[in-house]
């Protein structure tokens, strides 16, 4: 059985402590959580693990094999490099935090110090594995649109133009992804997956719109170069709790989960 520890216990941490309490994220459980404030994790929480703490040496003593971090950017500057030095993996949902290139290469070097790795799940977007195996070859585009309803953009430097009555899609940017990652980190963690599985942050172009004719989080994906063209649109249905996060996020990191203990990886 797979020894988890969580860190976050918000939207995507309690949906995907959910999915491996009921057996769909293979043969796993979770040991201890990691919050800021145990005293303020619900009586579900509190009943359904082992341990909810908000001491970090506590959370490392325990007996875990991988972390999975859904806390946020922070929480991933925190805790990425020590838990690779505690020879341990982490699944890492918080990506945008990547464009930091001094953060980068501090994993990256923690990762190989202690020959562990920071596995980042596909996220809210698809087609990773093809635009990666495109950027081995020579890439003339890659570019992200993104189209949310105003309500996702709430809580995020583009609530502003969300609060307008926007009766057509409104274009609040356009340029680099590595701007727009620091810029809008609760919104474009696919953005930095789709930047590191690519091109990079500075080469990956990303417009992004207040959209009030979409009701999900929606994806077009372009990508052209020597290996052809790629086209992908993906509409994700916000998360009931919270309508920043797509749904396909939580699926996401629950088939993550299951993956690190299947015997035949399809998609590698």
């Amino acid at each position: 059985m797979l020894s988890i520890g969580l860190i976050g216990f918000g939207t995507i941490g309690k949906a995907v402590a959910k999915a491996v309490r009921e057996g769909r994220a293979g043969d796993a459980r979770i040991v201890t959580v990691l919050v800021r404030d145990p005293k303020k994790t619900d009586s579900f929480a509190a009943s359904s693990y082992q341990e909810i703490t908000g001491d970090a040496e506590r959370f490392f003593s325990a007996d875990m094999e991988v972390v999975v971090e859904a806390a946020g950017h922070a929480a991933l500057k925190q805790y990425a490099e020590r838990t690779l030095h505690s020879g341990r993996d982490m699944l890492a949902v918080s990506v945008g935090a990547l464009a930091d290139d001094s953060l980068l290469a501090r994993i990256r070097s923690a990762a190989e110090q202690s020959n562990r790795k920071l596995l980042i799940p596909s996220g809210a977007l698809g087609a990773l594995d093809a635009v990666s195996a495109g950027a081995v070859g020579a890439v003339d585009e890659v570019t992200l649109v993104v189209r949310k309803p105003p309500a996702a953009w709430k809580g995020t430097p583009a609530e502003e133009v969300a609060s307008r009555n926007l009766d057509v899609p409104f274009c609040f940017y356009e340029g680099k992804a590595r701007e727009a990652t620091i810029a809008y980190p609760q919104n474009v963690n696919v953005l930095a997956a789709l930047s590191l599985a690519g091109v990079g942050f500075d080469a990956t172009n990303v417009k992004m719109y207040v959209d009030p004719t979409v009701q999900h989080n929606t994806f077009e994906l372009i990508s052209r170069g020597e290996f052809g063209q790629l086209k992908l649109e993906l509409k994700n249905r916000p998360y009931p709790d919270n309508p920043k996060t797509g749904h396909l996020v939580v699926l996401s990191l629950t088939k993550a989960i299951r993956r690190l203990q299947e015997r035949i990886v399809v998609g590698f």
